[in-house]
């Protein structure tokens, strides 16, 4: 049953999410240390090990998460995990997934802006894209150093949060630069939702589907590697949520 209606003026720039529409964005420029001292990677492999399980497994039965195909991670090794940007639960999904591989998320500044917040988002595996020339390059060494390890690192290529959407947004093949330049595969995983057969008042249930994993063989020599990375993971999320059926809670009417 549908719960609310929002109407979408700029659908490319549009954010719904609720953190963005109440934090100001700080600079994240060169000086960001997107490398870390020893004492900083313990306090962090902490966090993630001994912290973070609980409240994330909690979250995942809250909320009704169901993964489906979770090991073609296991089969990709140290990947890129492009993912459709639909609920706040997002930023834990990555985590579920990988776990207890170490799971990377490209943030946008906000997710560093808050108060405390910022602290934490780091130590999690929050790696907030950068503004400058020089730490853009720092940037993707971070990413490409992640994935090199064996862990995932997540984008969002559709940037901008529209909670419970169950449709699929147009997005560029700007983001798949980063694994062409660290030939690495990419998996797509996509949200949809699930109405719940009982409490049927409440928000529908997530599930996450991935897909195989796309080996760099399958863009290597192609004109265009990036568009044709961005044409199989789009391909996989609009197949998936056609499949699947996803539930509409919120109603999205684009328009001017």
């Amino acid at each position: 049953m549908r719960r609310a209606t929002i109407h979408v003026v700029d659908p490319a720039h549009d954010d719904f999410g609720t953190t963005s529409q109440h934090v100001t964005e700080r600079v994240v420029d060169a000086t960001y240390p997107y490398e870390h001292p020893l004492w900083w990677r313990v306090l962090s492999a902490l966090f993630y090990y001994v912290i973070l399980p609980l409240p994330a497994w909690v979250i995942g039965r809250v909320y009704g998460l169901r993964i489906v195909n979770r090991s073609a991670l296991r089969r990709a090794g140290g990947c890129f995990v492009y993912a459709n940007h639909t609920h706040w639960v997002d930023v834990i999904i990555p985590y579920l997934l990988a776990f207890p591989k170490r799971a990377f998320l490209v943030t946008g500044p906000v997710a560093v802006s808050v108060p405390v917040v910022r602290r934490i988002v780091p130590l999690a595996g929050g790696v907030p894209l950068n503004t400058t020339v020089a730490g853009k390059a720092r940037f993707r060494d971070a990413l490409e150093r992640a994935v090199a390890r064996g862990h995932t690192v997540t984008v969002f290529p559709e940037a901008h949060e529209w909670p419970y959407y169950n449709g699929i947004r147009d997005f560029s093949p700007h983001s798949f630069t980063y694994p062409v330049r660290a030939g690495r595969p990419v998996v797509a995983a996509v949200v949809t939702y699930r109405a719940r057969r009982l409490f049927t008042s409440r928000p529908p249930h997530l599930t996450v589907t991935l897909s195989e994993p796309v080996w760099p063989g399958e863009w290597a020599g192609t004109a265009d590697p990036k568009t044709v990375l961005r044409d199989k993971a789009r391909g996989f999320m609009v197949d998936t949520v056609r499949e699947r059926g996803s539930a509409e809670w919120v109603r999205y009417e684009i328009g001017s």
